[in-house]
């Protein structure tokens, strides 16, 4: 995606357009991912005002006060580990401007992340800066007195309102925007030049690609399952994609959590799981004894076809194929369904940061947000993690593959799946992890997978 690709602040503003035009006809959306949250206001009037004066400081120059103040350590824990060197790098940036304030980096896999932060906060730890996803996760944090509220900070100017409403929790910003990003399938070039295939615009045509490639004696789907977090995503897409778009049951999943639906009621579940058993069929060996690097590892080797991936492995790609990376590999968007006026790009918010209700150390950490909130820091964020950084005016130059995505942004042809499970709080995702790896082996039949999470839903979702 090069600079002739939109800014992100265009970019939200058809996220926005398409969310008003598409509560209309039932076609696309976008808000944000589910998360956690919570905020306690400040133990006393000293740390009030210390943090509000932090928010003003330029976190690009370190000041006669800030030479001379004693030096301290912040906590940063963040759910980002596939991009672990990357955020040490911006974490690095941002010391070398400011050499009183030592950042404590404390990298946690996803799968474990919000099991150990709950653990952490409700334990009486002390997070100074952690990342959030928006939505229903980060509601039960702020719910739970955890995150300070940030609403009126002078670096949230530096993030559209639209990104700001999208992300706020009962009409107030405890959380910051960070980054987001496309959700896609890369596709090695070669082999589909080798056989004569064209980017898909369907789940079928897509399938049929899939076949010819493993007829030519290569793999076609680049799977780790091993880790639940792939799997997760790919499930956690193509289900309410499916449901809200092509089955047209847009609050399906707010009436699971009042009662008012059921798995069993709903065509896209079997579609999901027809969907789920032909992609596994047509995937690598061992995938669920293979994780995240692994696949990255057997995709970047050239020999397969296809990777359902957000932009995350763009660097590890760069890194150990630079002639892949370059020229070798596209990206399109993941074709959900057989109608393809439906199959836009799915471009969902990432990470965000909440800043601890009990730090101990506010002013350093505002300065953290401040300098994340910055252009600096977006294109620190762009650079290192191969995202794209809610930050206005931040770089869009990420990779040769994003190019070919270019025409979507261009054409507003973005939605949101998330945006039709911002109300839940009930993870179907893991139980549905669980019985479609039966189901992969033939233990279960998919009419037993829908009626396990159904039996699971009543059962723990009064």
């Amino acid at each position: 995606m090069k600079k002739s690709l939109v800014g992100l602040s265009a970019i939200i503003a058809m996220l926005s357009l398409a969310a008003c035009g598409n509560a209309n006809n039932d076609a696309t959306s976008s808000a944000n991912t589910s998360s956690n949250a919570s905020s306690n206001t400040a133990s006393n009037t000293s740390s009030t005002e210390n943090t509000s004066n932090a928010a003003s400081n330029d976190t690009s120059s370190t000041n006669a006060a800030e030479a001379s103040a004693e030096p301290v350590t912040i906590s940063f824990m963040h759910f980002k580990s596939d991009v672990t060197d990357g955020i040490q790098k911006i974490v690095d940036q941002f010391e070398a401007a400011n050499p009183t304030i030592k950042v404590d980096v404390q990298p946690v896999k996803y799968d474990d992340y919000y099991t150990i932060l709950k653990t952490k906060l409700a334990g009486g730890d002390i997070l100074d800066v952690f990342t959030l996803n928006a939505g229903a996760q980060a509601k039960l944090f702020v719910d739970g007195g955890y995150v300070e509220d940030l609403s009126g900070q002078e670096f949230l100017n530096n993030f559209d309102a639209d990104v700001l409403t999208s992300q706020a929790t009962d009409g107030k910003n405890y959380i910051m925007p960070l980054n987001a990003g496309p959700i896609a399938v890369f596709y090695n070039k070669n082999i589909y030049n080798e056989l004569n295939l064209e980017v898909p615009r369907t789940f079928d045509a897509m399938i049929e690609n899939a076949k010819k490639i493993k007829s030519a004696g290569k793999t076609p789907f680049a799977l780790g399952w091993k880790d639940g977090w792939p799997l997760g995503m790919w499930i956690g897409r193509d289900l309410p994609s499916n449901t809200a778009l092509a089955a047209n049951k847009p609050d399906f999943f707010d009436k699971l959590e009042t009662g008012g639906s059921k798995f069993a009621d709903n065509p896209a579940m079997q579609t999901t799981l027809d969907h789920a058993q032909q992609i596994f069929d047509l995937g690598n060996k061992d995938q669920l004894g293979l994780g995240y690097n692994d696949v990255v590892d057997l995709f970047a080797k050239g020999d397969v076809g296809m990777m359902y991936m957000g932009t995350w492995p763009l660097a590890d790609i760069q890194k150990k194929n630079p002639d892949l990376y370059n020229t070798g590999i596209g990206y399109f968007p993941y074709p959900f369904s057989n109608d393809e006026s439906l199959n836009k790009l799915e471009f969902n918010p990432d990470a965000s940061l909440a800043l601890g209700s009990k730090s101990q150390h506010k002013d350093a950490a505002m300065k953290f947000l401040a300098f994340m909130a910055s252009k600096e820091g977006g294109d620190a964020w762009v650079k290192n993690t191969n995202t794209l950084s809610y930050v206005k005016g931040a770089t869009t130059d990420i990779a040769p593959a994003l190019n070919d995505l270019k025409p979507y942004f261009d054409n507003g042809q973005l939605y949101n799946s998330q945006a039709y499970m911002s109300k839940t709080t009930i993870d179907w995702t893991g139980q549905l992890i669980q019985h479609l790896q039966k189901m992969f082996f033939k233990k279960e039949t998919p009419e037993q997978v829908i009626s396990a999470l159904d039996d699971w839903v009543s059962k723990n979702h009064k």
